[in-house]
């Protein structure tokens, strides 16, 4: 933590409300990706499994019927009692740790009769699934295939890479809001707690700072040279409402800053244009050799 300053001029810039509505909007969205992941592993692919399975017998039994239109209903019935809805081998893995792996046809089935009758048999198959599936507060409509164990699997490893960015973005949210970038007379204090004197300091990089509100301050440490970023947006932030702190505190440090500045210039332009040239000139000579 950045040390508290003497000077009440001195610039402090705390974490902005840009930063935690963005980190809240990344937590929120990680989250509900979570919760539907877990709930279609647990459940969801589980029950349309299910309900396809079940739809399956609806639509096999009005393809009996019709090889039976002539049967009497009794005899539709007795058939009807030994036939069970078709399961994968792998029914326990697929379907609700609740459902019957042996399930008969539905009675809906057999005391359907004579709507099938009446309606024919495919015709009067989809009407009896309408009302068992309403009845049952399902869909009447069903997925054109089952969920395969491997698809509800991949629910799961999905719940644990956007479990994992949950915890990512929590933690840089939980330790942003506790850090600063403080100022005073003799040094920058970093929002992790670094103390760099401006006499340390051999050179500030601002290209950025009036696009993105991004400074490199390179500094010696020993023999070695370091860097910390100044970041505008995330830490004081630009309002002219607020009084601009981040503004402030940059201007406070290169007032008393006295080594080099790295400034956007019409050099870097250039540089960037001559690198856009080389490259379109790169594409029409592959493109050339692929047309020749």
């Amino acid at each position: 933590m950045s040390e508290v300053t003497s000077n009440p001029d001195a610039p402090v810039c705390k974490p902005t409300k840009w930063f935690l509505w963005r980190a809240l909007a990344m937590l929120t969205m990680f989250s509900v990706f979570a919760i539907l992941f877990f709930k279609d592993g647990m459940w969801g692919y589980r029950e349309k499994n299910l309900h396809f399975y079940v739809h399956e017998a609806f639509v096999q039994a009005g393809k009996d019927f019709q090889k039976m239109d002539d049967s009497a209903e009794a005899d539709w019935k007795k058939y009807v009692s030994g036939k069970k809805v078709l399961f994968p081998d792998d029914a326990s893995e697929v379907l609700p740790r609740d459902a019957d792996i042996d399930m008969p046809w539905p009675e809906e089935i057999a005391d359907g009769f004579s709507l099938m009758k009446e309606k024919g048999g495919q015709n009067g198959a989809a009407r009896l699934w309408e009302d068992y599936s309403g009845a049952r507060e399902w869909s009447s409509e069903t997925e054109e295939k089952p969920f395969k164990k491997g698809k509800i699997t991949e629910q799961f490893v999905a719940l644990g890479v956007t479990g994992l960015l949950v915890a990512v973005t929590l933690f840089f949210l939980i330790r942003t809001m506790n850090r600063q970038i403080s100022a005073n007379d003799d040094a920058l204090h970093t929002q992790d707690g670094r103390r760099i004197p401006y006499t340390d300091m051999v050179r500030v990089d601002k290209r950025k700072w009036d696009t993105k509100g991004l400074a490199l301050i390179y500094y010696k440490d020993g023999d070695a040279e370091k860097k910390a970023k100044i970041d505008g947006m995330v830490y004081g932030q630009f309002k002219e409402e607020d009084g601009a702190p981040a503004e402030k505190l940059f201007a406070y440090v290169m007032e008393r800053f006295k080594g080099e500045v790295i400034e956007y210039s019409d050099l870097d332009e250039e540089d960037e244009e001559a690198d856009d040239s080389v490259a379109e000139s790169g594409d029409a000579d592959e493109n050339k050799d692929n047309n020749s």
